[in-house]
């Protein structure tokens, strides 16, 4: 294990110089809808043969019921090297079907084609709940299926590479956003990272809303129920998030992630309040709500 740990114990120094922006984040107008994925298809290729023709520069896909087979994906590890604090595991593989429990993508452009970056929860075939990273070119469409997603045509999710954590990664970039009700955000490392949520909200005048899709790593975790994971590695899946108003009159978050740490086990719960750093990035779409409106 190669990294360092600065002063406040939990917050990482990455082999970068940190972004100015920590933060970022626009609002589109929400398109909504469902896409079919061939079977035999690739991933990537599925999922843009549905998306490309709306004319759709980024959006949250729910991945709920997605077959794969065969199937590859990563898992959270430790850097063996001073070039990053955190890294990937060797790809596992599975021939499939992999039927997917739960699971959220950013769909967006890296080189100037579609990609996406997707986190997913399964059962293996002995009934041991697994999550990963899924590697959208080495994945193909084992049965028919049919997933949801939400998109902006304005604001593009664009893979790009990143000096301060030496990884290419997804951010958000405007063309002329005319504001609605899908906000797209990154969150830089260090930040809390329900605190960023809320600083998102806050900066969109967000009431009333709920996350679409939070896939993401933080510096282990703390949750509400005393869980600590001091296994530094991890990715984030969020499974629910719903803003309110508080009594004082701002927003505040209520939310519910599954995590994948280091040794590949799953856990689920609140994440704490002030607790937990953001390790490599957060993407988030959120989806804005009216006060009385029902899920």
């Amino acid at each position: 294990m190669q990294h360092q740990r600065d002063a406040r114990g939990r917050q990482l120094v990455h082999p970068g110089p940190p972004h100015p922006d920590r933060i970022e984040s626009f609002a589109d107008g929400l398109l909504r809808g469902e896409i079919v994925l061939p079977a035999g298809a690739v991933l990537i290729e599925a999922v843009a043969a549905g998306l490309a023709p709306l004319g759709l520069q980024s959006a949250a896909l729910d991945l709920q019921g997605l077959v794969l087979g065969p199937m590859n994906f990563v898992m959270p590890t430790y850097a063996r090297t001073p070039d990053h604090v955190a890294y990937y595991s060797e790809t596992h593989h599975r021939p499939g079907p992999v039927r997917v429990d739960t699971g959220t993508a950013t769909y967006g452009a890296r080189d100037g084609a579609p990609f996406l970056h997707g986190h997913v929860l399964w059962q293996d075939a002995d009934g041991t709940a697994m999550g990963g990273h899924v590697l959208p070119l080495d994945c193909r469409i084992a049965e028919d299926c049919t997933i949801g997603f939400a998109g902006a045509r304005e604001v593009a999710m664009e893979a790009r590479p990143d000096a301060e954590t030496n990884f290419t990664l997804f951010g958000p970039v405007a063309g002329a956003p005319s504001g609605g009700d899908l906000i797209v955000a990154r969150v830089r490392p260090n930040q809390d990272l329900i605190e960023a949520l809320e600083a998102i909200a806050a900066r969109h005048g967000l009431r009333e809303g709920r996350i679409l899709s939070l896939i993401g790593s933080t510096v282990g975790a703390r949750f509400e129920d005393g869980l600590a994971i001091d296994e530094v590695p991890t990715e984030i899946l969020g499974l629910n998030g719903r803003f309110g108003g508080d009594a004082a009159g701002g927003t505040r978050l209520d939310l519910e992630i599954a995590l994948i740490d280091a040794l590949g086990r799953i856990h689920r719960g609140r994440p704490s309040r002030g607790e937990n750093p953001v390790l490599i990035c957060a993407e988030v779409f959120i989806e804005r709500l009216k006060a009385a409106q029902e899920e």
